[in-house]
């Protein structure tokens, strides 16, 4: 059988598995691409897939250039690996193969980054004052700001929410996070207060005609994507002032620093971020070292020799 003609099936049982729209549409670009290498080198039946075919493949993908010129990053090297990986998998669960080449591939270690950027308590206040609050999407955009800092969701996480994942009554959200696993993430009370309000007084205002459910709408009474909560933080951002290259990701980072700071443990702050390692999360700790600075300087007797 054709290897191409196998991928929309994938494709349909990924969807089967709850997979999300975002997550098909990149195995779907992944594999599309796959498939023109393995033609172009005249692969084209499923039992051809060997070890040494994937392993021709990941070297050519390290000589792979982008659009503009640049070698593919090890993010998008690990990522179409790990889509051809899922992919074999499938096709020995299927019967299409007797054993899976996919095991041998071996992942690019990609190293764990400092946060480049972490905001200050003054440059969050003067962020969550930006939007105008008399008007139903600027309450909506301050829902946003505040939610991003106060949880440190994803901006995909946040777009998922709906009305029932919310308990502000005991203060916390269900969050239908990476892999499609669920984690209940906590709120504080003044943000419970604020949804409150907006899902009152305000969302009613947005909807237009039958309810999606979904806690955060467009302006045609759709559930949010992740484009606009983006462009949401960089409206606001840039209304703000504060000159800083802020996006999404900025407000989890910001957040998971803030709560090391005021001593919150890191098992705690894993669980919360909804990280399946505790090495993903111990690179806030790197973060706080100007803290350390300020202690090493006062306390060290080599600051007095």
């Amino acid at each position: 059988m054709k290897i191409r003609d196998l991928i929309p099936p994938y494709l349909k049982h990924m969807k089967a598995l709850d997979r999300s729209d975002h997550t098909i549409r990149c195995a779907r670009y992944d594999l599309k691409r796959f498939c023109c290498y393995l033609e172009d080198e005249q692969i084209f039946d499923v039992t051809d897939l060997c070890r040494d075919v994937l392993e021709d493949y990941q070297q050519e993908l390290s000589f792979s250039l982008t659009a503009k010129g640049k070698p593919l990053s090890l993010k998008t090297r690990e990522k179409r690996l790990c889509t051809i990986k899922g992919f074999t998998r499938y096709l020995v669960e299927k019967d299409y193969l007797v054993s899976d080449p996919g095991r041998h591939i071996k992942l690019p270690k990609i190293p764990k980054r400092l946060p480049r950027l972490i905001l200050n308590p003054s440059d969050i206040k003067r962020l969550m004052g930006v939007p105008d609050m008399r008007s139903a999407q600027g309450y909506r955009d301050r829902v946003v700001l505040e939610l991003l800092y106060d949880t440190a969701i994803r901006r995909a996480e946040m777009a998922r929410i709906k009305l029932t994942d919310l308990d502000l009554s005991d203060g916390y959200i269900r969050i239908n996070g990476k892999g499609e696993k669920e984690r209940m993430v906590p709120v504080s009370r003044r943000v419970c207060t604020l949804l409150h309000n907006y899902i009152v007084g305000v969302r009613p205002a947005i909807v237009r005609g039958k309810d999606p459910g979904y806690l955060l709408l467009n302006p045609g009474g759709k559930p949010v994507n992740v484009h606009l909560v983006w462009q949401i933080v960089r409206r606001n951002v840039r209304l703000s002032g504060i000159g800083k290259h802020v996006t999404t990701h900025t407000f989890r980072h910001t957040c998971a620093t803030h709560m090391l700071k005021n001593g919150a443990p890191i098992r705690h702050l894993q669980e919360m971020l909804g990280h399946e390692s505790l090495e993903s999360t111990q690179i806030y700790t790197h973060v706080t070292i100007n803290d350390l600075k300020e202690v090493h300087a006062k306390y060290h007797p080599s600051e007095r020799l």
